[in-house]
């Protein structure tokens, strides 16, 4: 096995993060790490036995073709857009008003509408940058069987959110930690040693689909 202590501490391929264990493969992008890892000393994977039967299923082949929504973020620049076009609409009718009272293109009214319009372009271009930025990364579909999760609350202002860790483990036991921004009390973050298809761009969990195995 490779020694850990010469293995990359960052992926050269995406930048990430490597775990502390040497892999032949980064588990966040697939990118080949030239190491030949070999049995762990602690012999085999205890999840080895569940990825077997997981590569064998049935349902396997439907879940690995099937996209999944995307995440928070994607949702986030959406939204962005849809409130700079709705801008750009008031704004324009507001502007096209205050013209028509003030007989020119000066006047209060038309000035707001102007201010409105500009803010609805700024809203346009923040939300396609936040869109482009989180569908950067390729969307990779992998069997896998999560085996421990971790969560962090982030308190901001009277509010907060919470970010769960799912440490995950695919064929031939490379492993890696997947960020999953917590969706609130609507959908329940995913439990340990759940098999099924992860769906990851770079180091966030889009999603993970159960398959029972």
């Amino acid at each position: 096995m490779a020694d850990p202590q010469t293995a990359p501490k960052t992926c050269p391929g995406c930048g990430a993060k490597l775990p502390e264990v040497a892999l032949s493969i980064c588990p966040y992008c697939v990118t080949p790490l030239g190491l030949d890892t070999g049995k762990t000393e602690e012999g085999e994977s205890p999840f080895a036995g569940r990825l077997q039967r997981l590569l064998a299923h049935a349902d396997l082949p439907d879940a690995m073709a099937w996209s999944p929504p995307e995440g928070p973020e994607f949702i986030r620049g959406g939204q962005l857009v849809f409130r700079g076009k709705l801008a750009l609409t008031v704004g324009g009718l507001a502007a096209l008003v205050g013209i028509v009272l003030a007989g020119g293109p000066t006047g209060v009214v038309a000035a707001i509408g102007y201010a409105i319009v500009l803010g609805g372009v700024w809203l346009l271009i923040q939300g396609k940058q936040v869109t482009q930025a989180s569908v950067q990364a390729e969307l990779l579909r992998r069997p896998g069987v999560i085996a421990d999760r971790r969560s962090e609350t982030n308190l901001k202002g009277l509010g907060g959110s919470t970010d769960y860790y799912f440490l995950i483990e695919f064929e031939g036991g490379v492993r890696g930690e997947f960020l999953w921004p917590g969706r609130g009390v609507n959908e329940e973050p995913y439990p340990s040693n759940l098999p099924g298809v992860a769906y990851t761009r770079g180091v966030e969990l889009v999603h993970f689909k159960h398959i029972r195995v």
